[in-house]
C-alpha cells in the first residue's frame, strides 16, 4: 500500500473528507473531530472562509482518503479511518513542525482532541508529550425508535423553519444572545446555509408572541448513517426558562425521523449544567467524553 501526502486542494477535496467522515462513523460510531454536519458547521462558520486550505490529507495508493488534518491556527483536528491507526503518528509529527519556524524562546500550544474510548490516540499523545486537559465535551445520542417527547409548547409561541434569507437577522440575532459574546454574524450563517449538508427544513426556530425568533437548533442529517447531529441549539435570553430548546429539539428529532433518522447525538461542554440537563430530560445517554489535550512547542 502506497500513502500520498499532499495539501488540500479544493471542492474535489471536500466531498473525499466528508465521504471519509460518514465511512469513520459507520466504523467507529462516536466519532474524535466531527461528522458531515459538524464539518459544514466548523468551515461555513469560520472567520477566515479559506481556512480549510491549510489542511492536509494522507490518501492510500493515490486516491482513497484514509485521513486528514486540519489545521487551524494553534489547534488541529485530525480524521483517520478507523482501519489506519497507523498514519495518526505521522500526521500529529507533521502538525507539530509546522510550528517549527516559531522565532526561538517563543512558546506556542498546539490543541487536539480524543474520545476517551480511543486507546491509540490517548497513548500518541501521551507518548508526544501532550496534556491532558480538563476541559471535555460529552458525546450523547438517542434512538429515534423510541417514543419522542411532545412537552407542550409556551403560549403564544410557534414553531418553525427557516423561510430563507429574510429570516437570517432575526436567527443571527438569537444565536448572538444564547451563545454571548457571539462571532456569529448574518454572512456567516448565509454561508452556512449554503454548505452540502444544510437544510432549511431542519433549521428549526420557535418564534416569540411579538413574531422574534426565540430558540433555534440545526440538525445535520447524514443519510447514509441514517444520523441527526444537533449543531447548535440554543435560546435567546430574553425567552430562557420556558421549555423553548426543548421543544426545537423535539421537533427536530420528528422530522429527522421522517427522513429516515435512527439515531441523534448532540455534544454539551462538560462544565454546562444546563445543557447537559436539558439533553438528559430529552433521553440523550452518554456514550463517550471527547477530551482536549494540549503540547507545548
Amino acid at each position: 500500500m502506497a500513502i500520498t501526502v499532499r495539501d488540500y486542494q479544493g471542492d474535489e477535496d471536500y466531498i473525499r473528507i466528508r465521504e471519509l467522515l460518514v465511512q469513520i462513523y459507520a466504523i467507529g460510531g462516536a466519532p474524535e473531530d466531527g461528522t458531515i454536519g459538524d464539518l459544514d458547521w466548523w468551515r461555513f462558520t469560520d472567520n477566515d472562509p479559506d481556512a480549510i486550505s491549510t489542511s492536509r490529507l494522507w490518501l492510500k495508493d493515490g486516491d482513497a482518503l484514509i485521513g486528514f488534518a486540519w489545521l487551524n491556527g494553534d489547534r488541529v483536528d485530525v480524521m483517520v479511518h478507523p482501519h489506519r491507526h497507523e498514519i495518526e503518528e505521522y500526521i500529529f509529527e507533521w502538525a507539530e513542525e509546522q510550528h517549527n519556524d516559531t522565532a526561538p524562546g517563543e512558546l506556542v500550544t498546539l490543541t487536539a482532541w480524543a474520545n476517551v474510548t480511543d486507546e491509540i490516540r490517548n497513548e500518541i499523545f501521551t507518548r508526544r508529550g501532550y496534556k491532558k486537559q480538563g476541559s471535555f465535551l460529552n458525546y450523547r445520542n438517542r434512538s429515534l425508535a423510541d417514543s419522542l417527547p411532545e412537552g407542550p409548547l409556551a403560549d403564544g409561541y410557534t414553531i418553525r423553519d427557516m423561510q430563507g434569507d429574510a429570516d437570517i437577522e432575526s436567527r443571527v440575532a438569537a444565536h448572538r444572545s444564547a451563545f454571548a459574546p457571539s462571532k456569529m454574524t448574518v454572512e456567516k450563517h448565509r454561508a452556512v446555509m449554503q454548505s452540502p449538508t444544510y437544510r432549511a427544513d431542519l433549521d428549526i426556530v420557535a418564534v416569540a408572541p411579538e413574531g422574534s425568533y426565540a430558540a433555534f437548533c440545526i440538525v445535520w442529517l447524514d443519510e447514509a448513517n441514517r444520523l441527526g447531529v444537533f449543531e447548535p441549539v440554543g435560546c435567546h435570553a430574553d425567552h430562557q426558562r420556558r421549555g423553548l430548546s426543548s421543544a426545537v429539539m423535539a421537533e427536530g428529532m420528528r422530522r429527522a425521523r421522517s427522513l429516515g433518522a435512527e439515531v441523534v447525538c448532540v455534544l454539551a461542554n462538560g462544565d454546562d449544567i444546563a445543557s447537559n440537563r436539558l439533553y438528559e430530560s430529552l433521553g440523550f445517554q452518554l456514550v463517550d467524553r471527547n477530551y482536549e489535550w494540549k503540547k507545548t512547542l
